[in-house]
């Protein structure tokens, strides 16, 4: 009989042998020190009243100076990892040098800023604020040798995440401030426990700045590291049950964190639809009956194409009935001048690398253009060479990638109704036009999910349902579809085509049933410009050598033939 299948870790056997010297290393020495201790006196030298003493103002000053650590090294971090600035590498490496440095020398340090022969010193000496040898000064050597932790764990976690989630709130309306603390900070929670731990933990054992800063002063500055030092030659015994104290609460700081609901841990690997089991569950109405059944078989999806490029066509001959871009951006070699219909979707196709989604960074002004304007009808989004280039959250204009990006720590509602609200409208409300939407889109069932309990196409329409509830000026769709399985491709691909109706917005595609089923007008890019701009149903042939090739080999996909049948002709 075959035995159990082990389930493949991914890493070599061999790992184990480094990993557990390593862990050996680091254990060993603690099991060492519990050896040695006395059982018979371990109560009473815990509980002495200098032993107490020594403990609780290690605790205080400890938890002190990992809350101010949090407080100003969580914008330090963060700036660092989001801002670029001259000398930024010098700044980083001088905030980082307190963790290289013998905790002696970091005393020292302050000892000769901030002592009472220091010219800063003096000053606070003078003001009635003297540091030196007071319980301030041991929460100022704490916060010196500890800091750095928690600058380096918010910069790390802000850059392993991203800012997308904080891109994707502006676009729905949210300014910078409310995007700080409703999406940046409840996303690194995770970060900031680590941080505030490592703070803590760094404080609790802080011994050579302590002591050259402050000194050692029964009930003011001898914290319980400098206690055990000073017990250690006279009354070994004491100090190792002492030792044991700290290890004790040390530990105990650390699993409390750890076990916390938000704490960074491993999660279970899951399948690609990200259903609650694990499944691909495809949403309501997503069914893979073929394209006839959906609404866009051949003859129906040729009627649409048909009545949609004479609606194009029509359209754009007034400026105000237009979209238009003129923007240029060297460094990626864009140089845009594009005029588009308003009030319908507008297909934009080209080769990996053609300026595409450089053209949406533009438009929401993730990208800042270098010259150019964006008229949407009568209104002037942008002008450079006017100076008017307003922030992301005022253009009114929405991206949705081909990745949801729903904010983990919101409910599926909560989503939804995240625009709504940050355009300060009242909770109830906001949660009831977004059920309403939801409902809409068929997902209304989702409403109390976590977005890691809804399917890869459930997803998909949350974050549809969440750019539409705000109704913006444009929406930008940049492959909506391209994750999605086929069968919930398809049932997706319906709803778009219903509630892009009458609607402003641009989607990049590669695939040419997502321009025939929702598109009127084609914009084909190549080198950063606009090379072809036609109504679907009056497709040239395109003029650029380079353009051309792409668009015949892109219509030679079209399964029924119809995207490009006139630009075959002849």
């Amino acid at each position: 009989m075959p035995g159990p299948l082990r389930r493949p870790t991914g890493a070599p056997a061999w790992l184990w042998i480094p990993a557990a010297l390593g862990a050996a290393f680091l254990l060993v020495p603690i099991i060492g020190i519990l050896l040695r201790i006395d059982p018979g006196r371990l109560g009473e030298v815990i509980t002495a009243p200098e032993s107490l003493l020594a403990m609780g103002l290690s605790l205080l000053t400890a938890t002190i100076a990992a809350l101010i650590s949090l407080i100003i090294g969580f914008p330090l971090g963060y700036l660092l990892a989001t801002t670029r600035f001259r000398g930024q590498r010098l700044v980083r490496t001088l905030i980082l040098l307190p963790l290289v440095l013998p905790p002696v020398v970091s005393g020292l340090a302050l000892l000769y800023t901030w002592g009472r022969s220091a010219y800063l010193g003096r000053l606070l000496t003078e003001a009635g604020l003297g540091l030196a040898y007071t319980t301030a000064a041991v929460v100022v050597a704490q916060i010196f040798v500890s800091l750095p932790f928690m600058v380096m764990s918010i910069e790390t976690a802000v850059a392993a995440r991203g800012q997308r989630w904080e891109l994707a709130a502006a676009e729905l309306g949210a300014t910078p401030t409310r995007v700080f603390f409703t999406v940046t900070v409840p996303m690194l929670v995770p970060g900031i426990m680590t941080g505030t731990v490592l703070c803590f933990a760094r404080s609790l054992g802080e011994f050579g700045a302590t002591l050259t800063f402050a000194g050692s002063l029964s009930g003011v500055t001898r914290t319980m590291p400098l206690q055990i030092y000073l017990v250690r030659e006279s009354d070994p015994q004491s100090a190792i049950a002492l030792s044991l104290l700290l290890i004790v609460v040390a530990l105990l700081i650390i699993v409390l964190a750890y076990r916390s609901p938000h704490a960074p841990r491993l999660r279970a690997v899951r399948g690609s639809a990200e259903a609650v089991d694990g499944s691909v569950a495809p949403a309501a109405g997503d069914t893979d009956d073929g394209d006839a059944a959906d609404g866009f078989g051949p003859t129906r999806v040729l009627d649409r194409v048909h009545d949609r490029g004479a609606n194009a066509s029509a359209i754009g001959r007034n400026a105000t009935d237009t979209i238009s871009l003129q923007a240029t951006e060297s460094a990626r070699g864009i140089a845009l001048d594009l005029d588009i219909p308003v009030g319908t979707t507008t297909a934009v196709i080209g080769r990996n690398g053609a300026g595409k989604s450089s053209m949406f960074e533009i438009l929401t002004g993730a990208l800042p253009a270098e010259s150019g304007t964006l008229r949407i009808g009568d209104r002037t989004v942008f002008d450079v060479a006017a100076g008017l280039w307003p922030p992301v959250h005022a253009r009114g204009i929405v991206h949705l990638s081909q990745h949801p990006l729903l904010f983990p720590h919101l409910s599926v509602l909560d989503n939804v109704a995240f625009g709504l609200r940050a355009r300060g409208l009242p909770r109830e409300s906001a949660r009831a036009q977004a059920a309403a939407m939801l409902d809409r889109l068929g997902v209304g069932e989702c409403a109390h999910r976590r977005p890691d309990a809804v399917s890869g196409g459930q997803a998909a329409r949350i974050a549809l349902a969440r750019a539409l509830v705000v109704d913006p000026t444009l929406l930008l769709l940049d492959e909506p579809l391209a994750a999605l399985d086929v069968d919930v491709r398809v049932g997706t691909r319906r709803v778009l085509a219903e509630v892009l109706a009458d609607r402003s917005a641009i989607l990049i595609t590669h695939d040419p049933a997502d321009v025939t089923a929702l598109a009127d007008t084609l914009v084909l890019i190549d080198a950063g410009s606009a090379v072809l701009t036609a109504p679907v149903a009056e497709i040239p042939p395109a003029e650029a050598d380079g353009a051309e090739d792409f668009l015949r080999s892109f219509c030679e996909t079209d399964a029924h033939g119809i995207l490009c049948s006139r630009s075959q002709q002849g």
